[in-house]
Formats: C-alpha cells, sequence, structure tokens
C-alpha cells in the first residue's frame, strides 16, 4: 500500500443542510487525483458564518494543509488547531475545521482502498448501532477535528461509559456519521438523516452478508 498521501488541493463551498440551512463542504484532492468529501451539520457548536468558514478553508486552511500527508491524521488535525489558534475552532470555524479533517479522513480511506469505517477504527469496527437509543449523545458539533472526537470517545470507552453518537443539530446529507459510529462500535446513534441510516445499511451488507451458493 502506499504509504504517503499528499494533499494537492483544498476546496469548500456552501451547501444545504436539514431544513434548508447553508453549511460547509470541503473536497480534499490527493495527488493520486482521490477526492475526500465531507459537509459538516450547520449546528456546530463554535461554527463561523458559513461564508466566512468557506473562506477560510480556501485561504488559510488550504495553504496549511497542501502537501501534507493524509494518512496523519493527528498531525493534521494538531496543525488545524495550532492554525485557529484556540482548542475549540472560534476562529476560523469549527465547521471549517471539522470539515477539513473529515475530508481528509475520507480521501486518505479511499487511496487505500478501504471503507471509511475501517480506515478510522481498524478490523474491529463491527457494530451496528441501533437507532434513536435512550442517553447521554457525543455530539459531532461539539468538537473541533476528527481526533477531538475520537479521544474523547475513547475516554468515555475507558471508564466504561457508553457511546451514543449523534451528528447534532441540522444534519447535512454526509453520512459519515454511520461510519465513524461502526469505526468506534458505538452503542447507539441518534440522527434524523435518511442518508445516514442508508449508510448504515449498506456497512450492514458489508459487514455481515454472506453470499448463498447454489448446492452442488
Amino acid at each position: 500500500m502506499k504509504q504517503y498521501f499528499e494533499i494537492a488541493d483544498v476546496t469548500a463551498r456552501e451547501v444545504f443542510a436539514a431544513g434548508g440551512a447553508s453549511t460547509v463542504e470541503v473536497d480534499i484532492t490527493l495527488d493520486d487525483s482521490t477526492v475526500g468529501r465531507a459537509s459538516v451539520p450547520a449546528g456546530m457548536a463554535n461554527g463561523s458564518s458559513v461564508t466566512v468558514a468557506v473562506d477560510n478553508v480556501n485561504i488559510e486552511i488550504s495553504e496549511a494543509l497542501l502537501a501534507m500527508d493524509a494518512l496523519s491524521q493527528p498531525s493534521i488535525d494538531k496543525l488545524l488547531l495550532e492554525l485557529d489558534g484556540t482548542s475549540k475552532g472560534t476562529r476560523l470555524g469549527a465547521n471549517a475545521l471539522m470539515a477539513a479533517s473529515l475530508a481528509c479522513a475520507k480521501a486518505a480511506a479511499e487511496s487505500a482502498g478501504i471503507s471509511v469505517y475501517n480506515y478510522i477504527g481498524g478490523v474491529n469496527a463491527k457494530t451496528i448501532p441501533p437507532i434513536l437509543p435512550a442517553g447521554e449523545t457525543v455530539s459531532l458539533s461539539d468538537f473541533a477535528t476528527l481526533t477531538q472526537l475520537l479521544d474523547e470517545i475513547r475516554k468515555k470507552t475507558a471508564v466504561g461509559e457508553k457511546i451514543i453518537l449523534s451528528a447534532g443539530m441540522n444534519e447535512s446529507d454526509d453520512p459519515v456519521l454511520a461510519d465513524l459510529a461502526v469505526a468506534v462500535n458505538a452503542d447507539g446513534i441518534v440522527t434524523s438523516s435518511v442518508s445516514v441510516c442508508n449508510q448504515l445499511l449498506r456497512i450492514e451488507e458489508e459487514l455481515f452478508d454472506v453470499p448463498e451458493y447454489p448446492e452442488r
């Protein structure tokens, strides 16, 4: 497998999320022409206005990420937070940072030829979480990078807490929440997105459907 996936281009745009709200979508293009695309919920806790966030991705974040290795997710996320200057993405916008962070992970997974849930969670990513369980949730909208989200989940798992994952308010049509939930073997998922539900069905098919062969 290729050991270095160089980021060749970073582009952001404004797209629609649930309820007609606007949000940020980011494309990360690698040097092999692979593209990872991610959008985030419109209700990010520390999000900038979408217009500002898009500009921040296309100017500051793009310049910082060019030539970085998409496989180095912790390094990418560390750089994003250092560039922002805060731990919550309050200057450039958590919506800008998280969209870029997720797009990097998607691009790396695509270029490596593996699923997003396996790229993030490894071979032990095998749990299909139930929809709409009761309990306290960990919301993607409360974090500025993928690494921050995963670190929080590890902390909760280490002390025996159940992991119920949600996107937050005004989800985009990006189904990545499904991959994240499977990657961390979440105990549940809270979503109103058809895209997320459909992605869970696809992942379930990949993980558990065994082809039937005719008897001879």
